[in-house]
């Protein structure tokens, strides 16, 4: 995940970091599939060779206190995601 990280579009990387603190403050619990949901709402949104690096980004979110994960995982219901498990994250900035 550090590598898709390192070579994830910067533009794209922010623009994530903003989305998961608009998702987190409209949002008690989350996980990168509403992050992933509300940036495809985007126009025209930056792309990233690798959605590897949601994971990195989610963690980046959690070190600026916007979310913090829980013990909790729950599986993608996106098809292209074949079930995968993700970490539920508790929001520290919901409305």
């Amino acid at each position: 995940m550090q590598r898709a990280d390192d070579n994830a579009n910067e533009q794209w990387k922010h623009m994530w970091d903003a989305i998961v603190v608009a998702v987190a403050r409209r949002m008690p619990e989350l996980t990168s599939d509403d992050v992933l949901a509300e940036y495809e709402t985007l126009n025209h949104p930056p792309g990233t060779h690798n959605l590897a690096a949601i994971g990195p980004a989610m963690r980046r979110a959690a070190k600026m206190q916007v979310i913090r994960g829980t013990e909790r995982l729950i599986r993608s219901k996106r098809p292209e995601k074949n079930g995968n498990m993700h970490l539920v994250w508790e929001s520290k900035v919901y409305r």
